[in-house]
């Protein structure tokens, strides 16, 4: 292999090891967290729907005892929720909102809808772009080496 080609495939070599495949890692990491938002919503959701179905109107607010999650699904305790016709949701950028069961609900909706359809379509996107350029860097690697050998 001459000295020029043979630095040009270290180079694009490095490229793809040190650039676009860290950068299609990461890609690949946020689509993977949109798509476990999306999970956790529509969890929350059908756990709010299960609560909405058991009571029979605002009047019924008999409290509920539950397990709740305190450290990512590690640690459990028992509480009791007094209120179970208002919960708080995250909403986003570290905010947590009062809403009833129904707002909730409505919310959740939209909010999977949001995710959905324009975080997870534009993280998509960008993986699938990623991986289509490191995949035209592979091939160029191999045209260079046919080069060589001809």
């Amino acid at each position: 292999m001459s000295d020029p080609l043979q630095s040009k495939v270290a180079e694009y070599s490095s490229f793809i090891t040190n650039t676009l495949q860290p950068k299609l890692q990461l890609a690949v990491n946020d689509r993977e967290e949109t798509e476990k938002e999306i999970l956790e919503y529509a969890q929350l959701r059908s756990k709010l729907q299960l609560i909405e179905g058991k009571s029979d109107g605002p009047a019924d607010a008999k409290p509920i005892n539950t397990l709740i999650d305190i450290s990512h699904q590690t640690i459990f305790c028992n509480a009791t929720i007094s209120n179970p016709r208002t919960v708080y949701v995250h909403t986003g950028f570290g905010f947590h909102v009062e809403f009833t069961i129904e707002e909730a609900i409505a919310f959740i909706d939209k909010r999977i809808m949001f995710l959905q359809n324009d975080v997870l379509k534009h993280r998509v996107e960008v993986a699938m772009g990623i991986a289509d350029d490191v995949e035209k860097a592979i091939e160029l690697l191999e045209e260079f080496k046919e080069a060589d050998e001809d």
